[in-house]
């Protein structure tokens, strides 16, 4: 990771340096949008980490299993990352959409992984979606900073099969709130965004259901509405 950022700020220095070596005048990168500006927003994973989830494409909501089943009193949120798109209906007012998609399909040709003469199967489909609506003030030099809205949405669901069984699970989140951010145009073309979103989030109970030798349970887990808490986001913003 450290090799990573290193190499990344050789490369933003030295595209500066030459940069201001052939345009003599030049006194740093604006942010010059006007309406009808658009951008291509991406989670930037060198600087993403486990305390640094994103709102910008949803979460969903997890059971808690215990020995004995699922703990209703407890819940667990997955964070979405996605891409989004950005488009500018005024120099001051930009609208933003996020979406996330995945699919994925686990079957291990090795037996016996839970047990004598057994097979195992997982696929799972997860999806997000968001809106962002910013007003940017006044830019700073290099940095525009805004205060805006943000709705999310997120669900997740997955199949575990095995030989004489089968366990499925599905979860889902809806959220909004107030965003206060800004972006850093430190070079023509790309922006570094920060954002925090503040506001309120509602967690619906996830459905379990477990198959096993021919009895099947339903669980429900917590649901859980939370009021006051934060997602700080970190997006790299490519314009065009």
């Amino acid at each position: 990771m450290k090799k990573l950022l290193v190499a990344l700020s050789l490369v933003l220095f030295v595209s500066s340096l030459s940069f201001a070596q052939i345009n003599k005048n030049w006194d740093g990168t604006k942010p010059e949008v006007y309406q009808g500006s658009k951008c291509l927003v991406f989670f930037y994973a060198p600087f993403v980490s486990g305390n640094l989830g994103s709102s910008m494409a949803g979460s969903y909501s997890n059971p808690v299993f215990t020995g004995g089943g699922v703990d209703s009193s407890k819940l667990t949120v997955s964070q979405m990352y996605g891409i989004g798109f950005q488009y500018y209906v005024s120099r001051d007012i930009a609208l933003a959409i996020g979406l996330n998609f995945g699919n994925f399909s686990t079957s291990p040709t090795t037996e016996g992984l839970i047990g004598p003469g057994t097979s195992y199967k997982t696929t799972g489909t997860t999806f997000g979606a968001s809106i962002d609506a910013n007003y940017h003030f006044r830019s700073l030099y290099s940095v525009s900073p805004y205060l805006g809205l943000n709705v999310n949405f997120g669900m997740g669901s997955s199949t575990q099969e095995w030989t004489d069984g089968k366990y499925e699970f599905s979860g889902s989140t809806i959220g909004a709130g107030i965003n206060l951010g800004f972006d850093w145009y430190f070079t023509p073309g790309l922006s570094l965004g920060g954002k925090y979103t503040l506001g309120f989030s509602s967690n619906g109970q996830p459905d379990v259901k477990v198959t096993n030798g021919g009895t099947t349970n339903e669980y429900k887990g917590a649901s859980q509405t939370t009021i006051g808490t934060g997602i700080a986001s970190i997006m790299l913003n490519v314009h065009f």
